[in-house]
């Protein structure tokens, strides 16, 4: 055989060593991508993601008005933790109670408190005074529910 063959011989063999590294790490890759698209879905079926009434409450203002703003203790929700500002949320029968969610512009809330007004589309979320409740109103946004 001449040189120039054993050369061929050697750049094929050269040629299929790094093809098969190649398409290797392209397996991986491939690999990693699907482990990711799984835990993607698993953890996407966790969401929900609805357009919702969003009215403000304030248990913890002085001029709080019992049976409207607050039921037996202003400072305790109906899971019986503390009512937090900015933190605190109150749902109807249909969210239930430890759910957190993400109401758009205005952040994320856990869900501790009921409300004999409060629909199954409708949020309210706890603040500090009647003045932000009311300047608030009634608003639609978009709220994202990841459940418990």
């Amino acid at each position: 055989m001449h040189r120039r063959h054993y050369f061929l011989i050697a750049a094929i063999a050269a040629l299929t060593v790094l093809m098969n590294i190649y398409y290797s790490g392209q397996l991986m890759q491939v690999k990693r991508e699907l482990q990711e698209s799984r835990k993607m879905v698993r953890e996407s079926e966790q969401y929900q993601v609805q357009l919702m009434n969003i009215t403000m409450y304030a248990p913890l203002d002085a001029g709080a008005v019992g049976g409207h703003d607050f039921t037996d203790d202003p400072a305790k929700s109906y899971s019986g933790e503390a009512v937090v500002p900015g933190e605190t949320a109150a749902a109807g029968p249909n969210i239930p109670l430890g759910t957190e969610i993400y109401v758009e512009d205005l952040g994320w809330r856990r869900v501790n408190d009921r409300g004999g007004a409060i629909g199954p589309n409708d949020i309210d979320l706890a603040v500090k005074s009647r003045e932000e409740a009311i300047r608030f109103g009634q608003q639609q946004r978009l709220v994202i529910l990841k459940l418990p």
